[in-house]
């Protein structure tokens, strides 16, 4: 199978994908949890592993992908099926308090830190009865320092670290200007998907995929509200790059050009996003970076495929 970028059309992608659908269709039909113990609470966590047996790559290690705030792997799953049709098995999680998965207490989110999210990811994982022992780390926004104290605490389980759009850089930033740029970057980004779908085939292709997708709880419902208000404080702090520093894996930073929520800047620039994090990796030939040209904050969702191709071609340099 030819892989996106090397001689197909946009339109091409989504014809010679579109027969494995079904089957990662079913899989993510399928609901699939495992009870976790937080402390001394126990909580049912959502998640679902897909793969494509035309496609997988059996010597490459599995993909973990923690979708930002405000999603359960659903609102990654796009990125997921990208991934799986690039040869990757991959484990999409819905954190406690998001999709899916149970609402936890609040001595659970009322932390400094995303401790506790890590320990969920962490548990889930050894619910799920994998063979691999190590994983590829895929966290978009706040999934990236969630996942990022996930390599830091547990660097023989991590293959690498993929910052996708990284929350948690700037420190002490306004909150109150941080959900308003969320807010915008969303309107930009759906009117832009819009405009693009109307030229090409991905809106069959979108709607194909997202009716094997459950409906999920929302993450802004009553009983979510104060688990949210604190992950943005939690947020506004900026404490990723101090856990880069203690890093020794491979880290891959991504990001979109247009992110208005994150601008990932210039390196040359000391003050960007991008220059910050470069210089907190300790051993600088284990970064690999990428910004992506047209791209806003969300590069989970449409057009996904280029985000997918743009990770597995690091992964590969990793492996």
């Amino acid at each position: 199978m030819e892989k996106f970028g090397e001689s197909l059309s946009i339109n091409e992608v989504f014809k010679d994908r579109e027969k494995f659908i079904p089957e990662v269709g079913e899989q993510l039909e399928k609901e699939t949890k495992a009870e976790i113990e937080i402390g001394e609470e126990k909580l049912n966590v959502d998640y679902r592993i897909i793969s494509i047996k035309e496609t997988e790559n059996k010597d490459a290690k599995p993909v973990v992908l923690l979708p930002g705030f405000g999603s359960g792997w659903e609102g990654i799953s796009e990125l997921g099926f990208s991934l799986a049709c690039e040869g990757r098995k991959v484990i999409m999680i819905s954190l406690p308090g998001y999709g899916n998965s149970d609402n936890p207490s609040e001595k659970y989110y009322e932390t400094d830190g995303f401790s506790n999210e890590t320990e969920a990811v962490k548990k889930a994982l050894e619910k799920m009865d994998l063979k691999d022992d190590k994983f590829h780390l895929i966290g978009h926004s706040m999934g990236s320092e969630i996942m990022a104290s996930f390599a830091e605490k547990y660097s023989d389980e991590t293959s690498s670290l993929t910052l996708l759009n990284p929350a948690g850089v700037n420190e002490r930033e306004n909150p109150v200007a941080m959900g308003s740029k969320f807010i915008l970057s969303g309107i930009h980004t759906t009117a832009e998907f819009k405009i693009r779908e109307f030229f090409s085939g991905e809106e069959d292709y979108e709607r194909k995929i997202w009716g094997h997708i459950p409906k999920a709880k929302s993450p802004f419902s009553k009983e979510r509200i104060k688990q949210r208000l604190a992950e943005i404080k939690k947020l506004s702090k900026g404490q990723l790059l101090e856990k880069l520093e203690k890093i020794k894996n491979p880290v891959i930073y991504i990001s979109g050009k247009l992110d208005t929520v994150y601008p990932s800047g210039k390196e040359n620039d000391t003050n960007s996003q991008l220059a910050k994090v470069v210089e907190s990796v300790n051993d600088k030939s284990k970064i690999e970076k990428s910004v992506m040209l047209g791209l806003r904050h969300n590069t989970t969702i449409a057009p996904d495929e280029i985000t997918a191709a743009n990770i597995e071609h690091y992964l590969e340099k990793v492996e």
